[in-house]
């Protein structure tokens, strides 16, 4: 089932595979989304148990539905990030010699619409620990990249043909990145956000937002602090998402009480030269899991995966239109406490949130606007469903894609027509 004008009424297709059944483990995949409704979905597959055996592949779908073979890339073991320039496939990949785990470069991967490798360009080597990577298309053909390991943050922005200029590093020696995130902003414009705390990477509580603004002469240059939480408090998982030409931090504050619990909530502030903070989920449980998307307009979405204590965990999610602010969160249902939600904001302001309950892919579509939201849609009747993710297509159509299975796992999705 492709991607294709919307029907008459709303519904989920039935599940297809993108990737066929294999005996090694499939790692959790990414989606993208061209202009055209071109998707593509890349993974890492290998044996978990076995150092450095991750190798990461991608796969695409036309526009029309029709799926391609499974493509392995060369020297790269973990997809980190992945987005479309028009009709070309831009990845971030990871890379690691020998045994190892990933990574000690960082890589950019230039494929066309027929499926060929245009170009390859380290943009980071000499990296150290787990790797996050972004990619972020802008106006004209450019792409914004982002690279964050144990050592630094490091960003590039690249020419219409592709081609990336040298990294830039925006951290201090002493500085050991925690979460990193990349937004469009209209036009050339992007910002970069980041935590980092001084010491080694997972040894210290880092307090504060740093940002950088990319533009059309050129990427992130600049570092720059947003806001800092209370002593004793930490941020964790750290996302920002468009606000119209401005940008929204959304992240998770967790803290001991004055009772001596742990308790963890989610917050957000608008970028600005007093941002304020706001919880959104007050009263909710602990919280953990976060997700954020948005439109152009602004239209944003927060969800997020909430635990109380001695309880089973649900699924929330926060929104607002393009005017507004954020209401406290709907709930949409149980999930499993091993996994994440995930949510795409579409080209409407219509919200997909996706998750697994009881090993089942789940989705359930609202309103950004009005923060209304319908059944939550089993996607699929197998019990083994993990790691789901959604995006947002251009004509008010999303995807979801799962892995599925444990001793023989494939890679499984579903279309969403909007009526």
């Amino acid at each position: 089932m492709a991607l294709a004008p919307a029907a008459a009424s709303a519904a989920w297709g039935r599940p297809f595979q993108l990737v066929k059944p294999g005996t090694l483990d499939y790692l959790p995949p990414q989606l993208a989304i061209s202009p055209s409704g071109a998707a593509s979905a890349g993974l890492g597959i290998g044996d978990v148990d076995t150092a450095g055996s991750t190798q990461a592949y991608f796969v695409s779908r036309s526009a029309g539905g029709k799926v391609a073979a499974l493509h392995r890339i060369g020297g790269a073991s973990q997809v980190l990030a992945l987005a479309y320039a028009g009709s070309v496939l831009e990845l971030i990949v990871g890379a690691t010699p020998g045994t190892l785990d990933c990574c000690s470069s960082a890589q950019a991967l230039r494929v066309s619409a027929g499926g060929a490798l245009r170009q390859r360009q380290t943009l980071v080597s000499g990296l150290t620990g787990a790797t996050l990577g972004q990619v972020v298309p802008l106006a004209d053909g450019r792409m914004l990249a982002a690279v964050a390991g144990e050592r630094g943050v490091w960003a590039t922005q690249s020419s219409k043909r592709g081609r990336f200029a040298a990294a830039r590093r925006l951290t201090g020696a002493s500085k050991s990145p925690e979460s990193l995130s990349a937004t469009w902003l209209g036009g050339e414009s992007s910002v970069l956000g980041w935590t980092a705390a001084s010491g080694p990477a997972g040894s210290a509580d880092p307090r504060t937002i740093f940002y950088s603004l990319g533009s059309k002469s050129s990427g992130p240059r600049h570092a720059h602090s947003l806001l800092q939480v209370p002593a004793g408090h930490r941020i964790d998982q750290l996302q920002v998402a468009r606000r119209g030409s401005n940008a929204t931090a959304a992240w998770i504050e967790s803290f001991t009480d004055r009772l001596g619990a742990f308790d963890s909530e989610i917050r957000a502030a608008d970028f600005g030269s007093h941002p304020r903070a706001r919880t959104i989920s007050a009263g909710s449980g602990e919280a953990a899991g976060l997700s954020v998307a948005s439109d152009a307009t602004g239209a944003q979405a927060i969800a997020w995966e909430s635990c109380a204590s001695g309880a089973a965990c649900t699924v929330r999610v926060a929104t607002r239109g393009s005017n507004g602010g954020f209401g406290h969160g709907t709930q949409l249902g149980s999930i499993d406490a091993s996994q994440t939600p995930a949510v795409a904001v579409g080209p409407s302001g219509e919200v997909v949130v996706g998750w697994v309950r009881g090993g089942h892919p789940m989705a359930a579509v609202g309103s950004a606007g009005t923060g209304r939201f319908g059944a939550a849609h089993v996607l699929s009747p197998t019990t083994f469903a993990l790691d789901l993710t959604v995006a947002f297509g251009p004509r008010r159509d999303a995807l979801a894609a799962w892995t599925q299975g444990t001793l023989n796992p494939s890679l499984v999705a579903a279309d969403y027509r909007a009526p």
